[in-house]
């Protein structure tokens, strides 16, 4: 009796996973991988931030026209994805008007933001990096022993760049780069050559390593122009009044 109890409680339990297992797989036929609510493990790159995050328009149209990358996976196999901004003038701009608006900084605080974005524009050329990989431990941009090369080519002229990760927490990166998610690596990538010297040019951003090759372009005609609050001109040379 005992052992008949048994062998039926284990076909019960066998039936139960099998009906489990229908039920997920009817769910997955129903889903639409294209659809941005559906979370998808293969897809990192699929939503764009937690939907209480409201992200203004133009702030968007900012960061789109001065980015360039791939939006999300297309496959399980994919080695690696990445999506950068060009911190450029226009960037930088919109940045400082974007914190100014939800940090609800003054004039005091803009004015110094504003003198550190343009002395970070004439020295050197930053860029920011949302980057996701399969394989974790492939995820190592910032590394000493990294399996991956960056360069920046303008003018003519390579660039060797160094990579740091942005520790800032999720919620601030999305708000300044709405395409970054939880499951990416946020970097910053530095290049010794200004900004202001060749933000005019077409610009390609490299990424190299055993996984593959990936190149960014950046044309300056398809860059946008931030427009920023009263007390932030577009121009981050100008003075205001």
């Amino acid at each position: 009796m005992n052992k008949f109890s048994r062998r039926t409680r284990t076909r019960l339990a066998l039936s139960g996973f099998a009906l489990i297992g229908l039920l997920q797989a009817c769910s997955s036929m129903d889903a639409n991988p294209n659809d941005p609510s559906v979370v998808n493990a293969t897809n990192p790159l699929l939503t764009e931030g937690p939907s209480l995050l409201k992200v203004p328009q133009g702030h968007r149209e900012v960061i789109q026209q001065n980015s360039a990358g791939d939006a999300q996976f297309t496959g399980l196999y994919n080695s690696f994805e990445l999506k950068a901004t060009i911190l450029n003038t226009a960037v930088r701009a919109a940045l400082i008007k974007r914190q100014s608006e939800y940090y609800q900084w003054d004039q005091a605080q803009i004015s110094t933001e504003r003198e550190k974005a343009l002395q970070e524009l004439n020295s050197q050329t930053e860029v920011f990096m949302s980057f996701a990989t399969p394989d974790r431990k492939n995820d190592n941009l910032a590394d000493k022993k990294s399996i991956w090369r960056i360069f920046l080519d303008a003018g003519g002229r390579r660039y060797v760049g160094q990579v740091k990760k942005d520790r800032r927490l999720v919620a601030e990166l999305q708000a300044q780069f709405p395409y970054h998610t939880r499951w990416n690596t946020a970097y910053i990538l530095t290049f010794p050559v200004s900004t202001t010297s060749i933000e005019t040019q077409i610009i390609k951003l490299t990424l190299t390593g055993p996984l593959g090759t990936r190149a960014l372009e950046y044309r300056p005609d398809a860059q946008a122009t931030a427009t920023p609050p009263q007390s932030l001109p577009t121009d981050l040379n100008s003075e205001t009044n």
